[in-house]
């Protein structure tokens, strides 16, 4: 118990932080650091705290550190203060505080969602790797190159004044409009197939089925696609390439 309220503590802790920078640099798209880095966080403490330190659980916790802190190097590269998203909540004093304090503080239902199944793994005494643990580690790793490419491509893509305006549609976002997304959910459903060797495993699926969810139906996907309504080159762009998962282009 003394872990656990430790554990609640230390995350407490790194929200509070997260508010605090949020209302330093006035801008609440600073929750776009937070839940990476809280999964991280949890991923990390219960790794060091409940774990036998056994080859399945040093393998998921430097999955979820890999995963959080490109994610979190990603976001830092591209934060402009600009979110579209949040560009509207730029209000001041305590008014500010408290849509900061809701805003990040409610990320710890995702950062809990998310860390669910490396808990379990962290938890778990099961020694060995099975046929589920090395078929998790290869989904695991082909999304996390995936979403790696893709990002970057995106990025040098962006960062280029002549694209402004244009569509990216070159290297892996020829076969998909969202191949980064696509590497996330399978990164996500590669965690769960681990959780699978261990003890209640099957629970851990609240994980990747939440993040799928999100990218295709709510926050993700649906968002972007909406913001281009009006771009005639990406209605074009929509009608010949797959939304998700990446496959050959339409003549």
């Amino acid at each position: 118990m003394t872990v656990i309220v430790a554990g609640l503590l230390l995350l407490m802790v790194y929200l509070c932080c997260m508010v605090a920078i949020a209302q330093y640099k006035s801008d609440t798209s600073i929750a776009n650091f937070t839940w990476g880095g809280g999964v991280m966080l949890v991923s990390v403490y219960t790794f060091f705290m409940l774990s036998l330190f056994l080859p399945r659980q040093c393998i998921v916790t430097a999955m979820i550190t890999m995963w959080a802190s490109r994610l979190i190097i990603h976001v830092y590269r591209r934060y402009t203060g600009n979110d579209p998203r949040f560009i509207a909540w730029k209000w001041q004093g305590f008014k500010a505080l408290i849509i900061n304090s809701m805003w990040i503080f409610g990320q710890i239902i995702m950062i809990a969602i998310m860390a669910y199944p490396v808990v379990i793994i962290n938890m778990s005494a099961v020694a060995g790797l099975t046929l589920l643990d090395a078929i998790g580690m290869c989904v695991w790793i082909f999304g996390f190159v995936c979403e790696m490419v893709s990002d970057q491509q995106l990025f040098a893509f962006t960062s280029n004044p002549k694209n402004k305006g244009k569509v990216m549609r070159y290297g892996l976002w020829h076969y998909s409009r969202h191949p980064n997304y696509f590497g996330e959910i399978l990164m996500w459903w590669g965690i769960y197939m681990i959780a699978l060797s261990v003890p209640y495993g099957w629970s851990g699926i609240i994980a990747p089925v939440t993040i799928s969810i999100f990218l295709i139906f709510i926050t993700g996907i649906p968002w972007i696609e909406k913001t281009m309504e009006g771009n005639a080159e990406y209605q074009e762009y929509k009608e010949k390439t797959s939304m998700l998962i990446p496959w050959f282009a339409k003549k």
